[in-house]
């Protein structure tokens, strides 16, 4: 579960991390666009501030 969705019960108790296992599991994301969708600035500057974001994911 995203960090961001259980923070608060994380901070005050109600949740707790597990052990961090030694080889983690997968979590592949796709990240897809219509055809052409590069011609909409919108949409190319949605893109890159998601695949910035991931990084950190």
């Amino acid at each position: 579960m995203p960090r961001s969705l259980c923070e608060e019960h994380l901070a005050d108790g109600r949740l707790a991390l597990l052990p961090e296992p030694v080889e983690p599991p997968l979590n592949t994301l796709f990240l897809v666009q219509r055809p052409g969708a590069d011609a909409d600035p919108d949409v190319v500057r949605v893109r890159d501030r998601l695949q910035h974001a991931a990084r950190t994911w």
